[in-house]
């Protein structure tokens, strides 16, 4: 038979291709998680403020306020879990009479 069989391993993995040579020092564990947030040395600027920006956000919250009151406004229901067994077990029923 002309092959290798099943019984020897091949060595797949080159250290080379991972950007390390033969011998070099790999780089060392972490210990630790990074910071959640890094540090910022500049503040947020602050919210524009004023009659404009005011009319704006009424605007904004009564355009959304008539959008779900629309008849195309898609609600979304939450179904019990019993609701989902029955229908699981109606139908696993049905097929295996």
């Amino acid at each position: 038979m002309a092959g290798r069989g099943r019984g020897r391993a091949a060595l797949t993995f080159n250290i080379e291709a991972v950007g390390f040579a033969k011998g070099a020092a790999l780089p060392e564990d972490v210990s630790q998680p990074p910071a959640p947030y890094p540090h910022t040395d500049n503040k947020p600027v602050p919210l524009k403020t004023g009659e404009d920006e005011d009319y704006m956000l009424a605007l904004k919250q009564e355009l959304r306020g008539t959008m779900t009151t629309l008849p195309y406004f898609l609600t979304v229901e939450h179904h019990e879990g019993l609701f989902v067994s029955v229908i699981l077990w109606s139908a696993c029923s049905e097929r295996c009479k």
